[in-house]
């Protein structure tokens, strides 16, 4: 395991479990249908006195549809192409991506992914012609495939974000083969992933800094008050307005597709002033929920943070 699951990161993510089983129980919300991954960084790593990273995991292996968590894999892949010279730097490219993290566009979004995979989506195709569209449609799956990671396993990446169903060739490719073939990622995936990005470790520091640019999201009242921020709702609107907080969030309702419907999920990363956590200088944390009630509630994701940030003042 690339971290060291400690008593102490142990101990706080039991305790976070816990309050989350508490924030659940309002909503009749089975706490089996959601997953929390933390992941822990500790002060005295940066004198070499500790692990460089400590971690907790619930259900973090489970497969979720991510909704819009997703688009920070997109993220990861278009700079990591853009570096190696596999895609254009353009100026449509660089919205695209911006609008895709900052306000969560569908639209953004599926641009980024005909660039990355060469292929245009919609209408259908003759069978050799559909082959060769499903091939370059997996080339996000394969960049992380070859990373190596474990947490890559059961993870699925090549689908368009939709606001309501899929046609033509998106319909028969969601369900290729009779199958679920909907994006599909986890806990300890995007934890990871989020993880590097926002420490420099994401395959070589500039790939890293600029996907960790457009991640990063300021907790001021004036852009938290506006549509699609994705802050109030979820992770981090309780917590104190002057922390570096980096984010991607993801939400559903009924999408005319039962096998992509009602999902609040979160994943941010933030860094921990001294003064209020001696053992920790930042934390990753993701939490990933299914169910119609909890995509409904507006209240639990916040809960959840404002709790983590206050237990990490015990420590």
């Amino acid at each position: 395991m690339y971290y060291q699951q400690t008593e102490q990161s142990m101990q706080i993510g039991q305790q976070l479990l816990t309050f989350a089983r508490q924030a659940f129980a309002p909503l009749a919300h089975d706490v089996a249908d959601s997953a929390i991954t933390l992941h822990l960084f500790p002060r005295s790593a940066l004198d070499g006195n500790a692990p460089q990273l400590e971690g907790y995991s619930w259900q973090g292996e489970r497969a979720f549809y991510p909704a819009s968590v997703v688009k920070v894999a997109y993220l990861a892949a278009a700079q990591a192409a853009l570096r190696e010279g596999r895609m254009a730097a353009h100026a449509e490219l660089t919205r695209a991506m911006t609008d895709m993290i900052l306000w969560s566009s569908n639209n953004a979004t599926n641009y980024v992914i005909d660039m990355l995979s060469g292929t245009t989506g919609d209408t259908l195709l003759p069978a050799n012609e559909m082959k060769q569209w499903l091939e370059r449609r997996q080339g996000v799956n394969l960049f992380f495939r070859d990373l190596g990671w474990p947490q890559a396993g059961n993870i699925n990446i090549c689908q368009k974000l939709m606001d309501d169903d899929r046609y033509g060739r998106e319909k028969i490719f969601v369900t290729l083969d009779g199958k679920n073939n909907h994006n599909q990622l986890n806990t300890d995936f995007v934890a990871r992933l989020l993880s590097e990005i926002c420490t420099g470790a994401f395959l070589d520091p500039s790939i890293s800094a600029s996907a960790a640019t457009l991640l990063k999201r300021p907790l001021d009242p004036q852009l938290r008050s506006m549509p699609h921020y994705q802050v109030d709702g979820f992770l981090g609107e309780r917590l104190p307005q002057d922390l570096q907080y980096y984010s991607k969030a993801g939400w559903n309702g009924w999408t005319g597709d039962k096998l992509a419907s009602y999902n609040r999920h979160d994943s941010a990363h933030f860094l921990i002033p001294e003064n209020h956590c001696r053992a920790y200088r930042a934390i990753t944390v993701v939490v990933f929920s299914h169910g119609k009630a909890v995509s409904e509630d507006t209240t639990f994701l916040p809960r959840i943070g404002e709790a983590l940030f206050e237990l990490l003042a015990q420590y």
